[in-house]
């Protein structure tokens, strides 16, 4: 046993590479090398896709639209729930300013610069304003396109309108109900129903937050409710000298499937 340590120690290097080559050889012997070229067909040609045969095709005459909506009884206006004057579906106008919106602007201005500090500040109120009087000839001329019936009748319109907002006290930015923005006709079809949003309004009439209410709400459409709380932000209202510095209120949107 002696002498077999001693020869394994004595030798063990050589030992060591007869083993080393004897591996290498054996597996080079097992390895076989592929040098055909063959070409590996796809599994399927073109791009397809696989329709059960019990789904519905996305067709207009598959859409289920509410059977008690008629969106021909919806009026595409933007009206205020608090309007207390009288309905009439023939005789009606937008709604009415309580006061002279411009010169609530004006004064909103005034105290804006009285209230400013520093010199830099007071420029770039001045000039702000400035900006917004060279904007007040175009608004004005978009005012001016409303009909005359429109303008001289004292009733509201008594049907269902597409935009209806609650917020005491308040009106349209410039009495112009376009600024209260109409998100109505931006989902396309099957999209159908009323999204509620409350919103937070500042005393300069700006919509500083604007989140959908469920509970208020017909329907949970993604587009609907991403739509309405976007047209939400875009509105604009009259500034308010007693308005609290965030008002809350509501805006109902009525969607119509096109």
């Amino acid at each position: 046993m002696n002498r077999l340590m001693v020869f394994i120690d004595k030798y063990i290097y050589g030992i060591i590479a007869a083993l080393t080559v004897y591996v290498a050889v054996f597996v080079y012997l097992q390895l076989e090398t592929y040098t055909e070229y063959f070409p590996i067909e796809s599994f399927y040609k073109g791009s397809r896709i696989d329709i059960p045969e019990d789904e519905i095709h996305l067709l207009k005459e598959n859409l289920e639209i509410p059977a008690d909506f008629q969106p021909t009884n919806v009026k595409s206006i933007a009206q205020d729930a608090n309007d207390k004057r009288k309905k009439s579906y023939e005789d009606w106008a937008a709604t009415q300013s309580s006061g002279d919106p411009e010169k609530s602007v004006k004064d909103y201005e005034k105290e804006l610069f009285q209230n400013a500090k520093g010199v830099e500040e007071r420029k770039k109120l001045q000039e702000e304003m400035e900006n917004r009087k060279k904007n007040e000839t175009t608004i004005n001329k978009k005012n001016e396109n409303t009909s005359s019936s429109s303008k001289s009748s004292p009733n509201a319109y008594a049907g269902e309108v597409m935009v209806k907002w609650s917020l005491q006290g308040r009106t349209p930015h410039q009495n112009n109900e376009w600024f209260v923005r109409n998100p109505g006709y931006t989902c396309g079809f099957g999209s159908t129903g009323k999204i509620t949003v409350r919103i937070r309004v500042n005393n300069n009439g700006d919509v500083i937050s604007a989140t959908c209410d469920p509970s208020l709400s017909t329907s949970s459409d993604p587009c609907m409710v991403e739509q309405s709380e976007k047209y939400a932000r875009m509105s604009r209202f009259n500034y308010a000298a007693g308005a609290a510095k965030n008002q809350e209120g509501i805006i109902t949107y009525t969607f119509i499937a096109q």
